[in-house]
């Protein structure tokens, strides 16, 4: 049904897309994946005419070349796009923005007819037919968008990060949209960050990389890819032996960091002695951890012990003797909340 051949693109002198050859069958759901800056919003762009590939690329639709048609007779012919952003018109209403989208000649006579069919599959839009499009939330604009493409009655629609900045409950009602417009045997190409979703669309999957096919495959192929589990699904292995219980309940109690889970409080004893068991317990347990990071993300939070309420102890061998009594008038210094690496460190003097 849609193929492309050899299609290169670029912006100057960088090259968007390299070489890319791909195909789509009728009724099916193909999913590009990929980094942001793989290609994958020019790929959409290219097939829709908004962007020209490089002489040599071959855009066959319906076994016709379409690599140099505008991009409104592409429409007419049939591939409708759902750019990222959604662009509607705000000042329009929900039923005024459906009209146009029937604008094409064979599209008009089923207008109402559409209109009703596109209210049925997003009964929001029903609810807010004579609202004005800018006045709606995020994820009603965007079935307003995807159900404007649909208006022109397209058999290829392009979709482009039709979740993207959607709360998780707006998510969920728009894949159970998507999923019920597949299910009617509409050709699909869906550019999509949400790939665990995009995955349980999907009927054939394409991953970009630095404009490049990197893999292609069944859904369930595209799984079992080293790659794609490390980089998508967050499947990277993790260590197969675990820590000993010393080390999780020393982690618990230096535990820190606002926003990183991986920042910790580290007293001075744990920066400067040797291994954990030539340590007296005292200077582990007695340690007050500190906060880390307001502002700067290279400062780090440096406070005093609290001086010890308890009974006079007998000397300490030289091995395991403490530092002198810190100071009482110690002012902590905050420093970098949000970063990662940011930590506290209690400093005895």
């Amino acid at each position: 049904m849609l193929r492309l051949e050899h299609v290169s693109v670029a912006y100057g002198k960088h090259e968007a897309l390299h070489d890319i050859t791909l195909d789509l069958d009728a009724g099916r759901t193909t999913v590009i994946l990929g980094a942001n800056g793989a290609g994958k919003t020019t790929l959409l762009k290219t097939v829709a005419g908004l962007v020209r590939p490089r002489p040599g690329g071959r855009i066959l639709y319906e076994g016709r070349p379409i690599e140099h048609e505008p991009p409104h007779r592409i429409v007419a012919a049939g591939i409708a796009l759902v750019p990222e952003g959604r662009r509607l018109f705000g000042d329009m209403t929900v039923l005024e923005n459906l009209r146009l989208g029937a604008y094409t000649e064979h599209a008009r006579p089923h207008e109402t007819a559409q209109i009703e069919r596109q209210l049925a599959l997003f009964p929001r839009l029903a609810e807010r037919r004579d609202q004005l499009a800018k006045t709606m939330s995020g994820g009603e604009q965007q079935m307003l968008a995807i159900a404007r493409a649909l208006m022109s009655e397209p058999k290829i629609l392009l979709l482009d990060e039709p979740s993207l900045g959607l709360g998780p409950r707006l998510v969920t009602d728009l894949f159970s949209a998507l999923r019920a417009i597949t299910r009617t045997g509409q050709a699909v190409i869906l550019v999509e960050q949400n790939v665990h979703q995009s995955l349980r669309l999907a009927d054939y999957v394409y991953v970009l990389e630095n404009g490049r096919i990197h893999s292609s495959g069944s859904p369930a192929e595209i799984q079992q890819d080293k790659m794609i589990q490390r980089a998508y699904l967050g499947l990277e292995q993790q260590p197969a032996a675990a820590p000993p219980a010393e080390a999780r309940a020393q982690a618990d109690f230096y535990g820190g960091g606002f926003v990183n889970p991986f920042a910790r409080t580290v007293s001075a004893e744990q920066a400067t002695a040797g291994p954990e068991e030539e340590r007296p317990m005292a200077s582990r347990v007695e340690t007050i951890p500190v906060g880390g990071g307001f502002f700067n993300p290279y400062a780090r939070s440096v406070a005093q012990q609290a001086p010890a309420a308890s009974a006079p102890q007998a000397p300490a061998s030289a091995e395991h003797a403490l530092p002198p009594a810190p100071r009482a008038d110690s002012i902590p210094r905050s420093g970098g909340v949000f970063n990662p690496f940011a930590r506290s460190v209690d400093d005895k003097r």
